[in-house]
């Protein structure tokens, strides 16, 4: 799976949604101060056809806590968004439980994103699979920093495959 598809998988769908909140968050000097949060719910429906031979269908839900940094003159700079991520994968009569749990810190002015944290379990029973650690982002999307597991990110989806076949 490359690294849009992994993005789009689950965290980029909840980015999205915060990105839709924003649209409701008006921007004044007075707001320039401190950071404004916001709450949501985001149901996820995913088809993955890629990380395996056979299609899976992932249904979560994100509950996700925003909170939004300006400038001094207003102007939306940061956005940090923790992600709480829980629900199933789907396969072949399998359905697994999948979770995440992490900080993705969205900086307007370097056009680099982060995510800190679990960005990805599924267990069956015990863990088969987890990416967790720092994935830092290039402003194009490649990646420009990688630490801890990420098998799931680097394509190495073999158990996940095998834990739903």
């Amino acid at each position: 799976m490359n690294v849009v598809s992994r993005r789009l998988r689950l965290g980029l769908s909840a980015t999205a949604a915060s990105g839709f909140l924003l649209a409701f968050v008006p921007v004044t000097a007075a707001q320039a101060a401190g950071p404004e949060q916001f709450k949501d719910t985001v149901p996820i429906t995913v088809t993955d056809t890629t990380s395996c031979a056979f299609t899976i269908t992932i249904n979560v839900t994100d509950q996700l806590t925003g909170r939004n940094f300006f400038d001094a003159q207003g102007n939306l700079v940061q956005t940090d968004l923790e992600q709480n991520i829980t629900g199933t994968e789907s396969a072949n009569g399998i359905t697994l439980r999948t979770s995440s749990h992490f900080v993705e810190f969205l900086n307007f002015a370097t056009g680099v994103p982060e995510e800190v944290g679990l960005t990805f379990k599924v267990q069956g029973g015990a863990v088969v699979i987890r990416d967790a650690g720092i994935l830092v982002f290039n402003p194009d999307g490649t990646v420009g920093f990688i630490a801890g597991p990420h098998p799931i990110f680097e394509g190495d989806t073999a158990a996940l495959c095998a834990a739903l076949s």
